[in-house]
């Protein structure tokens, strides 16, 4: 019995990480995600116990166990299979209503039914009331290590290395021999049987994906998210959960992002320069750019190895262009290279990675470049008005640090009804040319924002860095705007 507390233990960590990654490449893995399964998990545990205690008064303890295991793992093998319906149904509930009811309506049901297991199994070890302490700190001791390592062997080991679906498969099966097995402890036969033939059924249909679409290239988990390749007319796009994290030509294999042609103004600035630094390689779009067109030596720390590899064999990402499998944030402590040129273009999906957006990070990033050297930041943003407080607090950041900053919108169209464009900001400690006089830059000269000054902008810093919260709105409104015009290529899995 302790061994089975232990499994379900682990299930319930295995499911609540599991289901970040069922609802992020729709809902995104922002906060309200993470607060709708944790939430939901938290009150279906609550209501699993209640029950639970209820059932184990009134059923033979070994039978109640049997059958909580049983039907919550039959649930839980409905899972990748309700998941389309449930995220279309809740879509016109918006970003945060959407996330906790899809969250309550697929995870809910087998989280109370392990819930349940808990009191039925101190029944079961505690058959004399003077040692009940002792059997009800076995079981959630038991439960509790089963959660901790259920919880780390998700995250580091079987999510990188299976698809979801296969792995909610898999913990179904898993409840369902334990039901099948306490069913015929049970003495229940007609009910053992029926729950191993469903465990055997469903762990036959765990090898059985489903057939992609031909224009879907790849789809995959890394540690950090779900990963797409996809083809859309003449493009070749690449989604990190389930947000264009950049785009080339299907034939020439070309970076075609319009965003890109901002980072030529860096090249125009300081022609003398040799060497570059990109921070994020998405597509590979800026660090290809440098080293094709204008010959610089450029280096790639790209935090994802399943990025990296998904650009080579996918996005024609150059073989000669070196990428550093590092987080951006070490590989600046560390390195003692010197640059004329820092990228910043990391993205999580439409989140910005926000340990590379703080002071202390800018001081190490000055001390990395070359005399006159230039950071550069890609981020996405609204230009003016309501939904500038992030890219604000970030110039303001910046100038705490270096002497000249510029922002430019860059030559993009904005979102017709979020108004979210890219903003590219420059920042040095020497002088910054006006770009007006080099042709390819003439858009880049129109689009400069010269707003007030940020003194009531917020200070990142490595104590306090609200970029998150500042940027929200914005980013929820854009995962809004993708749902409804990409909702087929999200719900591929």
């Amino acid at each position: 019995m302790l061994a089975a507390s232990f499994l379900t233990g682990a299930i319930v960590l295995v499911v609540e990480i599991l289901g970040t990654r069922v609802l992020s490449p729709y809902y995104g893995a922002s906060v309200y995600v993470w607060s709708a399964l944790i939430g939901v998990t938290l009150g279906s545990l609550t209501l699993g116990y209640v029950a639970g205690g209820w059932a184990a008064d009134r059923w033979p303890p070994l039978t109640a166990f049997a059958l909580e295991t049983t039907v919550g793992g039959l649930y839980l093998l409905l899972v990748p299979w309700l998941r389309t319906s449930v995220l279309l149904a809740t879509t016109a509930l918006g970003l945060k209503a959407g996330a906790i009811v899809s969250a309550a309506l697929l995870f809910g049901p087998p989280l109370v039914l392990l819930g349940m297991t808990g009191p039925s199994a101190i029944r079961l070890v505690t058959s004399d009331f003077t040692v009940l302490g002792r059997g009800v700190g076995k079981v959630y001791g038991v439960s509790t290590l089963g959660s901790m390592l259920g919880a780390m062997l998700t995250g580091f080991v079987l999510i990188p290395s299976f698809a979801v679906s296969t792995l909610l498969i898999a913990g179904a099966v898993l409840l369902l021999a334990v039901g099948g097995i306490g069913l015929v402890l049970a003495r229940q036969t007609l009910g053992a049987v029926g729950a191993l033939v469903a465990a055997a059924l469903a762990a036959v249909s765990a090898d059985r994906g489903a057939l992609l679409p031909p224009n879907v290239l790849y789809v995959g988990n890394s540690f950090y998210g779900e990963l797409k390749v996809v083809d859309t007319g003449p493009y070749r796009s690449l989604l990190i959960d389930g947000i264009d994290n950049g785009f080339v030509d299907r034939v020439s294999m070309e970076p075609r992002a319009p965003y890109i042609a901002a980072f030529d103004y860096l090249p125009a600035a300081r022609p003398e320069a040799q060497r570059a630094l990109c921070i994020g390689l998405g597509a590979g779009g800026v660090p290809r750019t440098f080293h094709r067109r204008y010959g610089l030596a450029t280096d790639v720390v790209e935090i994802d190895p399943e990025v990296a590899r998904l650009a080579r064999q996918w996005l024609g990402f150059p073989a000669d262009i070196p990428v550093i499998v590092e987080d951006g944030r070490t590989y600046v402590e560390r390195t003692a290279e010197r640059y004329g040129f820092v990228v910043l273009d990391a993205f999580h999906a439409e989140t910005h990675p926000v340990h590379l957006f703080t002071r202390e990070f800018f001081a190490r990033v000055d001390a990395v470049l070359s005399p006159g050297g230039i950071l550069a930041i890609n981020m996405a943003g609204i230009a003016e008005g309501d939904g500038s407080a992030a890219w604000r607090a970030v110039r303001r950041t910046l100038a705490e640090r270096f002497a000249h900053v510029r922002t430019f919108a860059t030559p993009t169209a904005p979102h017709a009804r979020t108004r979210l464009t890219n903003l590219f900001l420059v920042a040095s400690q020497e002088q910054l040319p006006t770009p007006a006089g080099e042709p390819a830059l003439t858009t880049l000269a129109t689009t400069e924002i010269s707003a007030p000054r940020d003194d009531d902008a917020v200070l990142l810093t490595d104590d306090y860095n609200p970029v998150d919260d500042l940027h929200r709105s914005v980013l929820a409104a854009w995962r809004e705007e993708v749902i409804q015009n990409a909702q087929a290529v999200l719900l591929l899995q």
